[in-house]
């Protein structure tokens, strides 16, 4: 996956004040897909505003979106493009699922925030 794409979704995700975003390696994984990238939002809303923006950012370059999957709910949103997946996570689902840490050997990206994340006593879950 070349640097310049995951950069332009990395770019969305900021736009819509993401953060904590990471890039997984998972080229040489035995998976169908080339990249992960993990984000975090602070509510369900602006996770959906995240996906969103990524779904126009891609469609854009031409990435066609395979599936999208938790939206609804906006705990997770999981946006699937085949050689890259995102993952847009609320702060305690990202925590539960700890991704980071189920792929702890592969190589990884870690992008600077634009802003600084709110701190742990102003989260709001919804």
């Amino acid at each position: 996956m070349s640097d310049n794409i995951l950069e332009t979704f990395v770019e969305a995700i900021h736009q819509r004040h993401g953060y904590r975003v990471v890039a997984l390696d998972m080229s040489d994984v035995p998976l169908t897909m080339e990249a992960f990238i993990l984000a975090t939002a602070e509510n369900r809303i602006q996770a959906r505003a995240i996906a969103e923006h990524i779904e126009e950012t891609a469609k854009e370059i031409g990435f066609r979106k395979h599936h999208i999957e938790g939206y609804d709910e906006g705990s997770w949103i999981l946006i699937d493009y085949v050689d890259l997946v995102v993952h847009i996570f609320l702060p305690k689902t990202r925590e539960y699922y700890n991704l980071e840490m189920l792929w702890s050997d592969v190589p990884s990206i870690e992008y600077n925030d634009t802003e600084e994340p709110p701190d742990d006593s102003s989260r709001a879950e919804d």
